[in-house]
């Protein structure tokens, strides 16, 4: 059950969603976008009024994201969720929390990093 006036913070829209509607919107959108998509939880803590969940998100690029034209290629993202609920159950906000980073250059859209290539990972060369 989700408030009329609920909350919703995405860090991928950079702003908070307020409303149901908004709220609606926003999934409605990842949907389209992802239409196979598949979300698990992998845990879950309750501590009253807040629940905090860790998600694997899956799912195909087949529909326009963030402004990118489809490109059919599989993701799989991990994801956060803090949700907090009144004392009728109903709830009042959310955040999501994803990286964005990591589903751009699964999408294409940014290069993927090779080992080495950020700044202090590389391996040093052995000493002779």
């Amino acid at each position: 059950n989700v408030a009329e006036d609920v909350i919703w913070r995405d860090v991928a829209l950079g702003m908070p969603l307020h409303g149901r509607d908004a709220l609606r919107d926003a999934a409605a959108a990842y949907i389209a976008a992802f239409p196979d998509m598949r979300i698990e939880e992998t845990s879950s803590t309750l501590a009253v009024p807040r629940l905090a969940q860790e998600l694997t998100i899956t799912g195909t690029h087949r529909g326009e994201f963030l402004g990118i034209a489809p490109t059919g290629r599989w993701t799989e993202n991990y994801a956060a969720v803090i949700t907090t609920f009144d004392e009728d159950g109903m709830m009042i906000e959310g955040a999501l929390y994803w990286n964005a980073l990591e589903l751009m250059r699964q999408l294409g859209v940014i290069p993927s990093l090779e080992a080495g290539q950020v700044a202090g990972t590389a391996t040093a060369p052995a000493a002779t």
